[in-house]
């Protein structure tokens, strides 16, 4: 029986879409066959092992090495040799990276486990948050001889993370549109790479009632006829908060009942400024819980992700789950998560890729049409393509 080894890392990105990655595969994985974690640099003291709900997770402590090559090597040659003490050499074992930057650890992999694949998921690509997801520029950036120094170290990350995606056994992209950049740009061979969405159990509550709906608004201190937009994430320009902030404002105009919400956290100050005048139609949650988050799904008229670079994003599949219908941008996976008539088209070469007036209207379209259509195909296209039951059916026929 396969047994998939999933690698984590403590680390900013693993509390976010990562985290829920693992959580959502490992639930979803273990019905069916073995599942552990490997979490490397680890705040545990000491090499173990522990198991819960059925899943097992193998710590290899933090070693604080100066930041250079021949040391993360290192790092990953003791760990293969700890592995080994844990995992028999001839197991069926599928290892599953989720960070780029392993690339030494894959032919160490290979090496001491040669009945093993090791394949590595795409959550993010580091040059979309420095070029803010604008594959012209990413181009420019690999045709040009005459780097700065921030382009000379966006090539080289290029390059080593090519080097990795080249020598894994194959490529797990969140969206279509990376696979095709990476087939084009990263010379990745079809055969190597496939598509599989990130997918979330289904617990989205489908029942509420209008009337129920608007008590629930009153309850959370807004008016039971407040339109309520709704976005969720960090508080960052690439998430293009300042742009849907101005949006809102045009939408007011047409909408003086909307309100909209913000929940995540961020550098607020930053966009304070940018509520003169509206601000109080504008209400910052903060982080919030799962329970608190999951009340706002259900009083949410439209949700809207404005992003310049999603991979599959958690938010927007939460949004579809509970028939939230979604505005986003034509961005890598975004675009492809996005209804058409609900689909904000960038412009690279603009140097404001996205128009606060195409998104006003989106919003205002929504706004002031039937409601019910909207979140029942927004509901629909979640059953389609983001449920746990689907992803886990393709991570288990990832090597047949």
């Amino acid at each position: 029986m396969k047994h998939y080894y999933l690698f984590n890392n403590a680390s900013r990105a693993a509390q976010y879409g990562i985290g829920t990655y693992l959580n959502q595969l490992c639930n979803g994985l273990k019905e069916e066959v073995s599942v552990s974690i490997i979490a490397i640099n680890s705040e545990e003291e000491e090499v173990k092992r522990t198991e819960e709900d059925g899943v097992c997770t193998i710590h290899i402590p933090e070693i604080s090495y100066k930041n250079a090559p021949e040391n993360f090597e290192r790092y990953y040659r003791n760990l293969v040799y700890l592995l080994k003490t844990y995992i028999d050499k001839n197991e069926e074992a599928v290892f599953v990276l989720n960070y780029l930057y392993m690339t030494p650890l894959v032919k160490l992999l290979h090496e001491h486990f040669p009945n093993c694949k090791v394949a590595t998921v795409v959550h993010y690509l580091n040059w979309c948050f420095a070029l803010n997801g604008n594959v012209s520029k990413f181009h420019q950036l690999l045709e040009n001889n005459h780097r700065d120094e921030k382009g000379q170290a966006l090539y080289k990350e290029y390059q080593n993370d090519r080097k990795l995606l080249q020598e894994v056994d194959k490529v797990v992209c969140l969206s279509q549109s990376t696979r095709n950049l990476l087939i084009a740009d990263y010379q990745l061979k079809l055969e190597k790479t496939t598509v599989i969405y990130n997918g979330l159990k289904d617990e989205g509550i489908m029942t509420i009632t209008s009337e129920e709906r608007k008590k629930l608004k009153q309850s959370l201190s807004f008016d039971a006829e407040d339109s309520i937009i709704l976005f969720v994430g960090r508080l960052d320009s690439i998430k293009g908060v300042d742009f849907l902030i101005k949006a809102f404002r045009k939408v007011l105009e047409i909408c003086p009942h909307a309100r909209l919400l913000l929940a995540g956290d961020g550098d607020y100050n930053a966009y304070l400024k940018e509520c003169n005048g509206i601000r109080t139609r504008i209400t910052f949650t903060g982080k919030v819980k799962k329970e608190e988050l999951y009340q706002y799904y259900q009083i949410a008229d439209v949700g809207v992700m404005p992003s310049f670079h999603e991979q599959c994003s958690y938010v927007g599949i939460e949004m579809m789950m509970h028939g939230v219908p979604l505005i986003g941008t034509n961005s890598t996976g975004l675009g492809e998560m996005t209804m058409d008539e609900l689909k904000v088209e960038l412009d690279e070469n603009k140097e404001e890729q996205l128009s606060v007036e195409l998104l006003a209207n989106k919003i205002i379209k929504v706004l002031t049409s039937q409601q019910t259509i909207w979140r029942e195909a927004s509901r629909k296209r979640y059953e389609r393509c983001y449920t746990q039951e689907n992803m886990k059916k393709k991570y288990l026929n990832l090597f047949t």
